[in-house]
């Protein structure tokens, strides 16, 4: 351990002079006494009001990068409301305002303000209430709270405008998102005359197969008399039992108290004793920007849910995107680990589903379709065509898959329907990667556009790894080289991105250029991370070369009319 009194000398005079200056000046300070106990510390007697209060300033290994710490000498001791579990009181200067001309002596001066103002050992005397400097974060209030009950704002908006005398019950879940929290969610609130609030925003999937029964009430009982009701029969004093359905043995109380606060009361098990728990909810924020307004119409064609596939599907949920249509019929395996977004709880289940999973837990409004499909492999001729027609169907087209023979079917698809497609793929041994689209009537169809850039490429240095399999390749020394995960979802963040700004704003983009080389090392022609190579494709086809003569087109309408008159025939 480095001892910080040994390298910074010059602090440690400034701290023994200041302790020296403060006892010939305070009265209160009558004795102290240096010590190392684990490190540098000050023995104090402080008087105050007649009482000796003996403490001990502790200095940390990081002084004066972090405070010292000041604790009662006596174990136990309870002196003050502003006092930690471990004993140690919360004075003026603590790890959020620190600074570091601040001093032991400062900080004892600090502890003799606190112990003069609330007088803890006197049994006679003023005894004032010292304001918090500070005020702990939801955070810091829950963690050593097992059972918490998550309301929504809505839900929270509901029960804090309540009728006097109002009753209803409630319908909860118990979820264990970890191993140390259990979790209450409300699911409904019925009255006498029927469902009042349902909960929407809870994903099915992770909804227990059991609903609990509880109470809501409004009572005309103060604050303080509220939490003195700690027993079922107490509170059945306070509505009429007959008006709402029995409890279950899994007790749930929610009191709003005459000033419309809400009390939240749990047993565990059927016993009659009451507890209180904490109540979490959030303010409403607008937590997207503007400019993903109208996100959750647009449906979105993803073809491939492998590491790449599922952060990018992932990513679009969590931006906005609510309508899916998700294509893969590969397995997820232990060895998908490393880069993908699925845990061990997926492994043996195929990608597509596991993924629909994640998805619709991230948000109860996402409606995803999904399809097991290879669309590359051997299938019904009638299968492909469907998956493809469906494709078709939606606003926009991603292919993660980097294989050709898929890219060639989903080109044929945008260009059929005049659709925006977007593809991507990381390059083996994770040097950096391709984002490219295609845009009806903007960009070359998406063949075109990997024409030009296979011939973009042709003017380059050559690629000097062999491809052994996806996002793995072999250097010339035969090592095998992979993509980390931090390499695949820079690409994904980048080709998000790149759909985002498809589908939303197809006439005013904020990318110049349709194609990136994204550099993720000092490899190939990229020269440092983050090097990004714009590849300029404008090849748009001459619309005179696809126009009939009047004869072919003739033609062609003759012989359609002659097909309609024979159906209808």
């Amino acid at each position: 351990m480095k001892f910080w009194f040994l390298s910074d000398t010059s602090r440690l005079i400034k701290e023994k002079n200041e302790i020296e200056k403060l006892q010939l000046t305070a009265a209160w300070l009558e004795e102290t006494e240096w010590i190392l106990d684990d490190g540098l510390a000050l023995i104090a007697k402080i008087k105050s009001h007649g009482h000796l209060y003996e403490v001990k300033l502790t200095y940390p290994p990081f002084f004066p990068s972090t405070p010292p710490m000041v604790t009662p000498m006596e174990e136990e001791a309870d002196w003050s409301s502003h006092q930690y579990e471990n004993g140690s009181l919360c004075l003026e200067w603590g790890p959020d305002n620190w600074y570091r001309s601040v001093t032991g002596a400062n900080m004892l001066e600090s502890t003799y303000r606190l112990i003069y103002m609330e007088n803890p050992l006197g049994e006679t005397g003023e005894k004032h209430l010292v304001i918090s400097r500070h005020f702990l974060t939801q955070g810091q209030n829950l963690r050593n709270k097992i059972f918490r009950l998550h309301v929504e704002p809505e839900l929270l908006n509901i029960i804090s405008n309540l009728q006097e005398n109002y009753v209803a019950n409630i319908k909860f879940v118990f979820i264990f998102g970890d191993r140390k929290t259990a979790v209450l969610h409300v699911l409904e609130i019925e009255d006498i005359e029927g469902s009042v609030w349902e909960n929407t925003s809870l994903p099915d999937d992770i909804k227990p197969n059991y609903e609990l029964t509880g109470l809501l009430l409004k009572t005309d009982l103060s604050s303080t008399e509220v939490e003195k009701l700690n027993t079922i029969n107490q509170w059945e004093q306070h509505y009429d039992t007959e008006s709402i359905n029995p409890l279950s043995e899994e007790k749930l109380i929610i009191a709003m108290d005459n000033e419309n606060n809400p009390h939240v009361l749990m047993s565990s098990t059927s016993k009659e004793k009451l507890f209180s728990i904490p109540l979490v909810t959030e303010e409403h924020k607008e937590r997207l920007p503007n400019q993903l307004v109208g996100l959750n119409e647009k449906k979105i064609g993803l073809v491939g849910l492998g590491s790449l596939g599922s952060k990018i599907a992932q990513s679009l949920a969590r931006t906005g995107v609510r309508k899916f249509y998700l294509v893969d019929d590969d397995v997820f395996l232990p060895g998908n680990l490393v880069r993908h977004t699925l845990d061990w709880k997926s492994v043996a289940s195929h990608k597509v589903d596991a993924v629909e999973n994640q998805l619709m837990n991230i948000s109860s409004a996402v409606d995803v379709e999904v399809s097991k499909i290879n669309l590359s492999g051997q299938e019904a001729t009638t299968s492909l065509n469907t998956v493809l027609s469906k494709l078709g169907n939606c606003d926009l087209i991603i292919d993660s898959t980097a294989n050709p023979r898929v890219f060639n079917f989903l080109s044929a698809v945008g260009t059929t329907y005049g659709k925006p497609m977007v593809w991507g793929e990381v390059f083996a041994g994770g040097i950096g990667g391709l984002i490219a689209r295609s845009r009806p009537k903007a960009d070359p169809d998406a063949l075109t556009m990997r024409k030009g850039f296979n011939g973009y490429t042709m003017h380059l240095p050559e690629f000097e790894f062999k491809i052994r399999e996806l996002y793995a390749t072999e250097d010339q020394q035969e090592e095998v080289m992979v993509a980390s995960d931090a390499d695949v979802s820079i690409i994904a963040g980048h080709l998000t991105r790149f759909v985002l700004d498809t589908v939303l704003q197809p006439g005013q983009s904020i990318y110049p250029y349709s194609m990136y080389l994204i550099g993720l090392s000092n490899s190939w022609i990229f020269e440092a991370p983050f090097d990004t190579r714009p590849v300029h494709i404008n090849h748009l086809p001459d619309e005179t070369e696809t126009v009939e003569n009047e004869e072919e087109r003739n033609r062609t309408i003759d012989f359609i009319a002659s097909l309609l008159e024979k159906s209808d025939d």
